[in-house]
């Protein structure tokens, strides 16, 4: 296992890239952001996504949630959902791989923006420029879905504040965690617009499909595009709530349009999780 594990975090420096281009400042990146571009964005990913339902147990304890927008290689906008989750270095979200690079649309995903919270239009805590994004190689030469998680290192907000310090953030877990699960996601095709947070919870089953082997589905959850990488919460036997994992892509077929499929966090996470949380 442990040469295993070495040979990953090996990989990881050509799956890793500054997501901020060359001769962009965070403040130009953010200023490119108005409302009217957030606006225009739409879902990173033509694959749909598992209706969910409004979250109304209020903001606070889901402030750590928010939008993803980012401009994909062809120079239309787009965006996902992410997370923050804890990190030594308190500045790491997670989303879904395909929200930061995917072959279809040309590759890396530029100009990454997260708004933690936001709600039509409302930026409560600010927002954090992507600094960098690690994807593992599983994903980023063949798209296996399984890998189909990234974490992304933020720099500060316009108040010089890391992340964490302003949203908190939930831990992650990179073994199974038993039992009902919750995934939340800003989900932007109709009859969603993307302005709000919606969710879904329930007990988890294996995905008995090649296509996404190690995951886990939700049913009934019916999330359209844009709620891509949002978290999957899960409470542990000791009652301490972690993300397990990430929405990812699932196929359009008939019988699973009220299915979500999500990628579990597993060694390869835990991997990534501890380069992008070294980074400063």
């Amino acid at each position: 296992m442990i040469s295993a594990l070495s040979v990953v975090a090996a990989a990881l420096v050509a799956a890793t890239t500054a997501t901020t281009p060359a001769g962009a400042t965070q403040d130009e990146i953010r200023a490119y952001w108005t409302p009217e571009a957030m606006a225009e964005a739409v879902a990173a990913s033509e694959d749909p996504h598992p209706d969910g339902v409004s979250w109304t147990y209020g903001t606070e304890s889901v402030r750590n949630v928010g939008r993803l927008f980012m401009e994909i290689p062809d120079g239309k906008k787009a965006t996902c959902t992410a997370a923050v989750v804890e990190a030594a270095n308190r500045s790491v979200i997670t989303t879904a791989a395909h929200c930061v690079h995917l072959k279809a649309v040309g590759g890396w995903m530029k100009k990454l923006l997260f708004v933690p919270a936001y709600d039509k239009g409302a930026s409560p805590y600010g927002s954090y420029v992507a600094k960098s994004v690690a994807i593992a190689p599983a994903w980023s030469a063949r798209e296996d879905h399984k890998a189909d998680f990234a974490f992304v290192t933020l720099g500060p907000d316009e108040q010089g504040r890391s992340v964490q310090n302003v949203t908190g953030g939930r831990p992650a877990s990179f073994a199974p965690v038993p039992g009902e699960k919750t995934a939340l996601g800003y989900p932007f095709v109709k009859p969603y617009d993307g302005e709000t947070l919606q969710y879904c919870s329930g007990p988890t089953t294996p995905v008995n499909d090649q296509r996404l082997v190690g995951g886990e589905q939700l049913k009934p959850c019916r999330m359209t595009n844009g709620a891509s990488g949002g978290p999957w919460y899960a409470r542990t036997a000791e009652g301490k709530d972690v993300q397990v994992g990430v929405t990812s892509a699932r196929p359009k077929e008939p019988g699973l349009e009220n299915v979500a499929w999500g990628a579990m966090f597993d060694e390869t996470a835990r991997e990534l999780h501890r380069h992008a949380e070294q980074l400063k």
